[in-house]
């Protein structure tokens, strides 16, 4: 009868009782104590081993980690952990080559449920490597991989519900994974450096994206709850144009652009729709070269024929007044809104283009239950504001969207 202990965790820092900057020069006692108590736990389950240590002496370290390792797959580990990342991680090219030869194994591998690797190379797994069938949890971070190799592993991790990966190497080839993900529920990908995606994840709720603008592929993901994509730099009709090819089923949907470019001539003839989209929330950063286009922006909406709820996020300071752009009756033929329910906008600043923006929304939503808005940034006290010695014009921007409203006979609230 094996004894189980719950938790084996080793952060080098505590251990060796040492600042993080001369962790290098502790390496062997940091080796030496480990060694020492994973010896006590032998022939003992061990649910957790977590290994925390900036994986700068290489040579030194690298086989007693395949010892390790080869500690909790004989202990039966549930959770492991490698945090290998040093401080100064950009500094470092040499990372630990994760041994895929100690999961060959027939059943030594079927333990491991949650799985972190940070500053780990996952290098030519073996053709014949039969993966981590009961693997739920993968957190990759600062791994280097090539789309092929991780699409190997992946497609090998038949159970996988929770995948992250954060700030991995750039992958030309793009992250394509072939096989059917089935179990996966959460994905995440921030600060990755791909040309694109494609996972088939038939079941998969919530989808978070925070990088580069890439086509990204998930149409076969018919049961997306959530969506987060907070892009580097794009322009807005592109970007919503490309979300709405590749993730067609999500329900809820956030987009923040950090450099966003808009376009004037927008045509919408895109016979794609979001059919299941209710809630949809967007962020938009105006810069003055884009303050006769924000108008133009609500096209996307002809793409939601049922949405609920809409948040508008407005920020840039430029958008104060500004009395540029064209009016709602140079869109054309009004377009209905029908399921649209509550408006939220914040950033508001009563820019002649936000102004029409909201007027339109109002004068073709005969559903509209409630209107919330907020003028000033929603974190006014960061607000970039370029005139010293007087404040934004809270007050007349107020005014002039309260006599708008007011003619109209719609329910609203308007805070500061």
């Amino acid at each position: 009868m094996w004894s189980i202990c719950p938790r084996l965790t080793f952060d080098a820092v505590h251990v060796c009782k040492c600042d993080r900057d001369d962790l290098h020069k502790h390496t062997e006692e940091f080796i030496n104590e480990v060694n020492a108590v994973l010896q006590k736990h032998q022939d003992k389950v061990v649910e957790t081993l977590e290994v925390r240590i900036d994986f700068v002496n290489s040579r030194l370290l690298a086989d007693h980690i395949n010892n390790w390792i080869n500690f909790a797959v004989s202990s039966r580990t549930k959770n492991l952990t490698l945090d290998l990342k040093p401080k100064k991680f950009r500094e470092y090219d040499d990372r630990y080559v994760f041994p895929f030869q100690l999961f060959d194994g027939g059943t030594t591998m079927s333990h491991i449920r949650h799985m972190q690797l940070s500053f780990v190379a996952l290098d030519d797994p073996p053709s014949h490597f039969r993966g981590f069938p009961n693997l739920r949890k993968l957190h990759l971070q600062e791994v280097r991989f090539n789309g092929k190799d991780l699409g190997h592993v992946l497609s090998r991790c038949c159970n996988l519900e929770w995948l992250c990966i954060d700030r991995c190497d750039e992958l030309k080839d793009g992250l394509i994974v072939d096989a059917p993900l089935t179990h996966l529920l959460y994905l995440r990908v921030e600060y990755c450096i791909f040309t694109r995606m494609n996972l088939h994840a038939a079941n998969l709720a919530t989808f978070d994206y925070n990088g580069p603008f890439i086509p990204i592929d998930l149409t076969n993901s018919l049961k997306l709850q959530t969506a987060n994509i907070e892009l580097e730099k794009a322009i807005f009709q592109h970007a919503f144009t490309s979300l709405l090819n590749g993730l067609p089923s999500v329900q809820n949907l956030t987009l923040k652009i950090g450099l966003q470019y808009l376009e004037k001539q927008w045509l919408w003839d895109n016979r794609l729709q979001f059919y299941n989209l209710r809630r949809f929330q967007l962020f938009m950063l105006i810069f003055r070269e884009g303050l006769d286009k924000v108008l133009c922006s609500i096209l996307f909406l002809r793409a939601t024929p049922f949405i609920e709820e809409l948040e508008v996020h407005f920020a840039g300071y430029t958008l104060w007044l500004a009395e540029v752009g064209p009016c709602r009756k140079d869109l054309g033929p009004p377009y209905k809104y029908n399921y649209l329910k509550n408006i939220c906008i914040t950033g508001f600043k009563a820019a002649r283009g936000q102004l029409e923006f909201l007027l339109h929304l109002v004068e073709n939503a005969p559903a509209l239950e409630v209107i919330n808005i907020k003028i000033g940034d929603r974190h006014s006290s960061k607000e970039f504001w370029p005139c010293e010695g007087r404040r934004p014009p809270f007050e007349e921007a107020k005014r002039i969207v309260r006599d708008c409203l007011l003619t109209l006979n719609v329910k609203f609230d308007i805070t500061y």
